[in-house]
Order: C-alpha cells, then sequence, then structure tokens
C-alpha cells in the first residue's frame, strides 16, 4: 500500500508478507544521502520499529539499475 499513515509517518510503502510480518519499504533519493537527513531516518527508524515494523530502505537508484535485485529482495520478505 503506497503512501501508508502510520502516526506522525507516512511510509512510502506498507508491505505485508504473506505471514503477517509489517514493513515499511521507504524508497531513498539523493535527499537522504546527506548526513543530517540519515541521522533523521534513523530515529526515524527506531520508532517506526518500536511499532512493530521492519524498515527497509531501497536505493531510488536501484529502483531504475538493479530492478531486478529489488524485486528477488522484496520477494523474500516473509
Amino acid at each position: 500500500m503506497p503512501q501508508y499513515p502510520e502516526g506522525r509517518y507516512r511510509f512510502d510503502f506498507l508491505v505485508v508478507s504473506p505471514f503477517g510480518t509489517r514493513y515499511d519499504l521507504e524508497v531513498d533519493g539523493r535527499g537522504h544521502w546527506t548526513a543530517e537527513q540519515m541521522r533523521i531516518d534513523e530515529v526515524r527508524d527506531k520508532v517506526v520499529e518500536e511499532l512493530e515494523y521492519n524498515v527497509i530502505r531501497i536505493d531510488a537508484r536501484d529502483l531504475f539499475n538493479r530492478e531486478d535485485i529489488v524485486k528477488a529482495r522484496i520477494s523474500r520478505l516473509s
């Protein structure tokens, strides 16, 4: 489910595995490469994990350049 609202956050994608495991799938573009944004993302990820989600971050470039690897990674979620 794209743009899933969870508390004060909005997930890029909510993914629920066949076993019920919940994932916050974040697609990170260039704006996430700075030291400041990485610190912000780290705090956010900890809060989201406390809500019992697993956080997966995917580099946006990989969606275009390594789509097969991204699909394989997502298909292995349990």
